[in-house]
């Protein structure tokens, strides 16, 4: 008898726990970038200042992910119960973003009235975005200075290797992506594959295009991750970096 209860247990976990999904547990509303970005024909980019002003936030994409992971790991969303005031939803984003996002705990937050972060986000824009914090802060962060150690581009198969791992175990994990001078960027990889020639392929949650899934690969043969082509990057190889995984990073 307790053996098939564990059974029936065990079986129902598992129906119930489901694939992070770009669609329904991410921000409906996109980081802006403060560039205009061209990729030409040639696959050659174009950066050039903005005239007109952004019409959404700027400089967020550490944030929109950070903050992202936090609803992901420390909220539930109840669509059955009643909706709350802007106050108190305000107060409870407020303690949700206090949360390390590389903790682990079993309580959380509860956000009545919503079946998810999209449709909680279209509806609580203003909120969220005025509790995101600092985007200025996100450039002095003390991990990013890995952008310029060379033995970062040593240890990217190692790196590759352990993010699958963990997004295989059903996690979400934020990757640094860079190649200065035109990248510098935060991604949230949440589902992996292995590809026939050695290398990985990620699919994740890319801020400055809410709602879509970006693929991001490790390429085994030159040791770097590779970020697929967008508005704002032509495609091709850069080095990826683990962020919110530990403090200091």
């Amino acid at each position: 008898m307790f053996r098939t209860a564990a059974i029936f247990l065990a079986l129902t976990s598992a129906l119930l726990a489901r694939e992070f999904d770009p669609r329904r547990d991410v921000f409906s509303f996109s980081n802006d970038t403060v560039f205009n970005y061209n990729v030409d024909a040639a696959g050659k980019l174009h950066v050039k200042g903005r005239k007109e002003k952004p019409a959404g936030p700027t400089h967020c994409c550490f944030l929109f992910t950070r903050s992202a992971m936090q609803f992901w790991k420390f909220a539930r969303f109840e669509p059955r119960q009643p909706r709350l005031s802007e106050e108190e939803y305000r107060k409870r984003i407020v303690a949700l973003f206090k949360i390390n996002p590389w903790e682990n705990r079993e309580e959380r937050i509860v956000f009545p009235g919503y079946p998810d972060l999209w449709s909680f986000s279209q509806h609580h824009e203003k909120t969220i975005r005025g509790n995101l914090g600092s985007w200025l802060l996100t450039y002095l962060r003390v991990g990013n200075w890995r952008t310029m150690n060379p033995v970062i581009r040593w240890r990217q198969r190692s790196i590759a290797e352990r993010l699958f791992a963990q997004v295989s175990r059903g996690e979400i994990r934020a990757m640094y992506l860079a190649r200065l001078p035109h990248m510098n960027h935060v991604v949230l990889a949440y589902h992996a594959e292995r590809l026939a020639d050695g290398g990985m392929r990620f699919r994740a949650y890319d801020a400055n295009s809410a709602g879509k899934s970006v693929r991001l690969d490790y390429v085994a043969k030159s040791n770097l991750f590779d970020f697929e082509k967008c508005f704002y990057w032509p495609g091709g190889e850069l080095r990826g970096m683990p962020v919110y995984d530990r403090p200091l990073h």
